[in-house]
């Protein structure tokens, strides 16, 4: 048990297993590994969150995590907030992950195998906050995400926060958003668990 525990890290409040886990190894031998990057958690979800300490949603809003990979940004809202928290990837192998995160932090989280350019409006309708980290990493993923939020803020979705290092492609999208949706672009940096500087992309309505 004490080595097992010594597999665990904390932070921002969320439990996350590390790599030599039992559980972990298990998963990784058991099913195929992730195709779309998401073999692991990203630094951008810290600046989310750092932020959202800071800036927090009401209690028990509807969020929605874009990109989620292992869906420790949708956790950590469940979990610090009450969210009631959909996970949206388009590679179902990254759940698995999300799954024994969830039950390890006791929180419950829906799950969507969906493209960005699958997300309806109604869908994104519903949401008060919807949250990406990492998720603008290639060119093509430009056009999708910005009319994910295109969609989003005719919606009348309040808020939408999407994180990255700065990704030639992200800054692209940011400077799309900024023009037509009078969206922020903010310096970010955090020092847990790991030192990390990016910048956040903040859309309000």
């Amino acid at each position: 048990m004490t080595e097992t525990l010594e597999h665990i890290r904390e932070t921002n409040g969320v439990f996350i297993f590390k790599k030599k886990h039992p559980i972990m190894k298990r998963l990784r031998k058991g099913i195929p590994s992730p195709e779309i990057h998401g073999d692991k958690v990203w630094s951008s979800s810290y600046f989310i969150m750092d932020y959202l300490e800071q800036n927090p949603p009401e209690e028990g809003a509807q969020v929605m995590e874009i990109g989620s990979g292992w869906g420790l940004l949708s956790i950590y809202c469940a979990r610090r907030y009450g969210a009631k928290v959909t996970a949206v990837d388009a590679d179902e192998h990254v759940f698995p992950y999300l799954k024994v995160h969830a039950a390890l932090n006791d929180v419950e989280i829906k799950t969507k195998q969906k493209r960005f350019e699958e997300l309806k409006r109604k869908t994104l309708g519903k949401q008060d906050l919807i949250v990406g980290g990492d998720i603008c990493f290639w060119d093509e993923l430009v056009d999708p995400l910005y009319k994910v939020i295109k969609k989003a803020c005719q919606e009348g979705v309040s808020r939408i926060i999407i994180a990255d290092p700065g990704r030639s492609p992200f800054l692209k999208l940011a400077k799309k958003c900024e023009k037509k949706f009078g969206a922020e672009l903010l310096d970010w940096a955090v020092e847990e668990p790991r030192e990390a500087e990016g910048y956040l992309l903040v859309i309000k309505d």
